[in-house]
């Protein structure tokens, strides 16, 4: 059967301190025991000595019927004390004082006392008249000459009752601190459970190796730091964004990546989404979340992905949009002229539904014949016959320079960037103008390559960029147009350009509107 971490705990704890009480009371009691048997010996030994510096005792013993004067005297003493025996004896080891009178005159009984003869002080342990007993031995003399001996005896049951009234307190306390130590263990237990979360130790490895391989899994860089922004976590993806082989957990954050915003969000407890961030010479998209525990910032972690390959995505999902609003287009164009057509067929006007069918055919074919030519490049012509539909659902005058010239761009990711790039600024020059008088309705599109450099500008007859938000447009999830999960074409038309090395500016007219003018080395698209 399986213990549970809590009773692990417990046990532990309860076991430790019931072994240092048990190992604390044995040496506290051995200790105790011997040093009350010493107090009570020194007792003993002081009492003896004192009775034998009396005079009286001193001047009677080894005289006939001393004992008359030494026996009131060493009995008084002795009930004063509460000694068990004073006894005065001569060099003979004839007593001069006992409690019990009879053995007044009789011989000391113990055979202890040879030593005390040669003027030695001591206390030995011995068995005499009245029982077993603890006996202190000091040398009488008289004019600098022993004449006798003092005996000052503890019987030995009194001594072991007071060493026996000490241990049962030290058991009682020891048995206190077991009780307490028992209550300790069992809240100890339950804290350190509770903030363990409930967990065991298996799963608690468990969800350790599940978080590894769950960082070991994704893709986007993550990194988390303690709140004294020391890295804690990072997985691989972050490693090979940032270039690096060696572990960097336990290092400060600043030292790895010196442009983190990780302190920052230690100090505000404030999270940040979708930041731009150049890390170790690649251009990410960063979310900085703090870690709080208990309304307090106990940490932070950031995660980033590569923003050229969040850049591919959306530009090849903005593509595919592009595409299918102009199939969206050219088919509710495509509608309203059969609707048409079959009017006219109905009532009998075949010769104006002949003529309708030819212009409208000549004049879609005139202008796809133009793109055809001037662009020769069938993705970037698709799309710009996408959006000469769109244009005229919209009622939009779509002008492609005369100037326009476009090989065909040899990289298809450039190409799919490329689309990006032309259909965000064509969409947002039919925002611009789709509402405006039949006048204003207008958009021109240059779209051109020498040798060197590939040309794109977009112009339209809008009311222009107000001033205040001049420093915002390419900023992302910055929008004039009030609607959630827009706010990103320009930030990509920016990135690609840049990441191009190229340039992008933008001018507004006199007469009102807008011109976007990019320019991006051929170079880089081409290979």
């Amino acid at each position: 059967m399986r213990l549970r971490l809590q009773t692990k705990i417990f046990l532990l704890i309860f076991l430790v301190v019931l072994f240092s009480l048990m190992i604390a009371g044995y040496f506290i009691t051995d200790y105790v025991s011997v040093e009350i048997e010493s107090q009570i010996s020194q007792l003993a030994l002081d009492l003896a000595r004192a009775v034998a510096e009396i005079p009286d005792i001193k001047n009677n013993v080894g005289k006939k019927d001393g004992h008359l004067i030494i026996n009131p005297i060493a009995e008084e003493i002795r009930k004063k004390s509460k000694a068990e025996f004073i006894v005065v004896i001569d060099m003979e080891s004839i007593r001069y004082s006992h409690p019990v009178a009879e053995r007044i005159g009789q011989k000391f009984v113990g055979g202890d006392e040879r030593e005390v003869f040669t003027g030695k002080e001591y206390v030995s342990r011995s068995v005499g008249t009245l029982g077993p007993s603890l006996r202190a031995f000091v040398p009488i003399y008289r004019d600098k000459r022993q004449v006798g001996a003092v005996s000052v005896g503890v019987l030995s049951n009194d001594v072991q009752k007071s060493i026996d009234f000490v241990q049962k307190k030290i058991k009682r306390a020891l048995i206190w601190g077991l009780a307490i130590g028992f209550i300790g263990a069992v809240l100890l237990a339950r804290n350190v459970k509770k903030a363990m979360f409930g967990l065991e130790p298996i799963e608690i490895a468990t969800l350790v190796e599940e978080k590894q391989a769950i960082l070991s899994s994704i893709r986007e860089g993550i990194i988390a730091i303690n709140k004294q922004g020391i890295i804690t976590v990072m997985n691989d993806g972050a490693k090979k964004l940032l270039g690096l082989k060696e572990d960097v957990i336990g290092r400060p954050v600043v030292d790895i990546v010196p442009n983190t915003r990780l302190p920052e969000i230690l100090a505000t407890g404030k999270a940040e989404f979708d930041q731009d961030q150049l890390l170790h010479e690649n251009r990410v998209l960063t979310n900085r979340v703090p870690i709080v525990l208990n309304n307090q910032v106990m940490g932070a972690v950031a995660s980033f992905r590569d923003m050229t390959e969040i850049q591919k995505l959306a530009e090849e999902l903005t593509g595919v949009k592009k595409y299918v609003d102009a199939l969206r287009a050219q088919s509710h164009e495509f509608k309203n002229n059969i609707h048409t057509i079959a009017g006219l067929l109905q009532l009998g006007q075949y010769e104006k539904a002949i003529d309708f069918i030819m212009n409208t055919s000549e004049k879609q074919q005139d202008k796809i014949d133009i793109l055809v030519k001037k662009v020769k490049d069938s993705l970037i012509g698709g799309l710009l016959i996408g959006k000469l539909a769109l244009a005229n659902e919209l009622g939009i005058e779509f002008i492609l320079d005369e100037e326009s010239s476009l090989e065909h761009v040899s990289s298809k990711s450039s190409c799919i960037q490329l689309i990006t790039v032309i259909g965000n600024l064509i969409d947002n020059a039919f925002d611009a103008v789709k509402n405006l008088e039949d006048s204003r309705r207008r958009v021109r599109v240059l779209i051109r390559d020498d040798e060197e450099k590939l040309y794109i500008e977009v112009e339209d007859w809008g009311k222009g960029i107000a001033g205040e938000i001049n420093d915002k447009i390419y900023q992302q999830g910055f929008t004039t147009k009030g609607e959630e999960n827009k706010g990103i074409g320009l930030t990509l038309v920016k990135h690609f350009v840049e990441e191009k090395d190229g340039n992008i500016s933008w001018y507004n007219k006199s007469t009102g509107g807008v011109v976007f003018q990019i320019a991006i080395p051929k170079g880089r698209i081409t290979g």
